[in-house]
């Protein structure tokens, strides 16, 4: 949602180079001109792709979350489903994460919003969808990939975030947008 009246970007583009490439990431330098003062100064960030949650409903009414390991942080760490979008429509990619990563297709998914990854570092949005109708697929992991998947009830979900297990804030922020959705089809919250 954008504000009625937007104010004036203190921030004027003046150029672009692409810094850093890989296949997962690609890092921007932007020549920006600061309103006001007139000076110029460099900013880097991530110029990520699109990307996709999925927050997957078994139809015992159980959530699916993948337990990664992750490199940067060293560690095993309990997620969403999910991945870039590329330049797929966002429904296909959410469809195709979902069951690369847990061997589970969807009948139905639905977006449910979408928000923005990490602002001041990186240009990324996650779109957040909601998947229902599950049946067994085949998983395809990717040789980076080192996950296992469980089915959790809210209840068991709650208790991985309030004991710290599932910490990841992609994921964090995709339990809370699919909430009401979630209540509606009364899976958590009472």
């Amino acid at each position: 949602n954008r504000e009625a009246v937007e104010e004036a970007a203190p921030m004027v583009p003046r150029g672009s180079k692409v810094a850093y490439r890989t296949r997962w990431l690609r890092v921007e330098e932007h020549r920006v001109g600061l309103r006001g003062n007139g000076r110029e100064i460099t900013y880097s960030y991530i110029a990520a792709a699109r990307s996709v949650q999925i927050v997957a409903v078994t139809p015992q009414n159980k959530i699916l979350v993948v337990r990664q390991y992750r490199y940067p942080t060293r560690g095993w760490n309990y997620e969403l489903p999910g991945g870039g979008a590329g330049k797929l429509p966002l429904g296909r990619a959410a469809r195709r994460e979902l069951e690369e990563e847990t061997g589970w297709r969807a009948g139905r998914v639905r977006k449910l919003g979408d928000y923005v990854v990490y602002s001041g570092l990186s240009s990324e949005i996650c779109h957040v969808f909601l998947a229902t109708g599950l049946k067994r697929g085949r998983q395809a992991l990717e040789e980076t990939e080192h996950l296992t998947v469980q089915e959790v009830t809210w209840e068991e979900l709650e208790r991985m975030i309030r004991k710290g297990r599932f910490r990841d804030g992609m994921g964090l922020a995709c339990l809370n947008i699919a909430r009401e959705a979630l209540r509606r089809m009364k899976i958590c919250c009472g």
